[in-house]
């Protein structure tokens, strides 16, 4: 069973129809690129796919449930999300952060992570000093932490130098490891994506 099935989805933002009968589906225990242009739908698909915007058309089914019928608190659960712009107006540590509604389990892996995706050493520094790379590096970890089923990740290479690339795709690859499902919008040439078990170049 497909883990993500995408059915002959459209999205509409404004006036413009930016995803048109488009499907796909994502498996159990691989990663999947979604790479193109700007402005070819990558993030609204992903929007979607974290039931944060409606399909016009079409549906978009999660481990074998309909996402339309899955109240916010199953998409939750099934899922951890990593938009591409994430802006911190209050002066809370990159740890407070991390910790904040988490549960026990979540906050348990909080050691790992960091040391995965060298954290440590501005985790007590307050998250509106951080560069653009460490502040997504922290919405990045904020996902790993959770035990999901389905990672959706819109453009987690995009502010990182070489070496965070490397520790970010390794984490991925581990998680997919666990059998887990990985979707990520990469602004990479198809050729440097040779880790992913799919790559879609076209969303019409």
């Amino acid at each position: 069973m497909a883990m993500i099935s995408i059915k002959d989805v459209t999205i509409v933002r404004g006036n413009r129809t930016v995803i048109s009968n488009f499907s796909a589906e994502m498996e159990p225990g691989t990663i999947t690129a979604i790479v193109g242009p700007n402005g070819c739908g990558k993030s609204s698909l992903v929007a979607a796919i974290a039931g944060d915007i409606e399909v016009a058309s079409g549906e978009i089914w999660l481990a074998g449930r309909n996402l339309a019928h899955l109240t916010l608190h199953e998409q939750a659960e099934l899922r951890s999300v990593v938009m591409q712009n994430r802006n911190y107006w209050l002066s809370y540590s990159a740890a407070e952060v991390l910790a904040m509604g988490q549960d026990a389990s979540s906050r348990a892996r909080i050691p790992l992570v960091l040391e995965q995706l060298n954290m440590a050493h501005y985790i007590d520094q307050s998250v509106t000093t951080l560069s653009g790379g460490e502040a997504q590096r922290v919405e990045i970890a904020r996902a790993l932490i959770q035990d999901s089923q389905i990672y959706l990740l819109d453009e987690p290479l995009a502010s990182q130098d070489s070496q965070s690339k490397v520790r970010i795709i390794d984490c991925l690859k581990q998680l997919r490891d666990q059998g887990k499902t990985i979707l990520i919008i990469a602004h990479i040439d198809k050729g440097a994506l040779g880790w992913c078990d799919q790559v879609i170049d076209t969303l019409s």
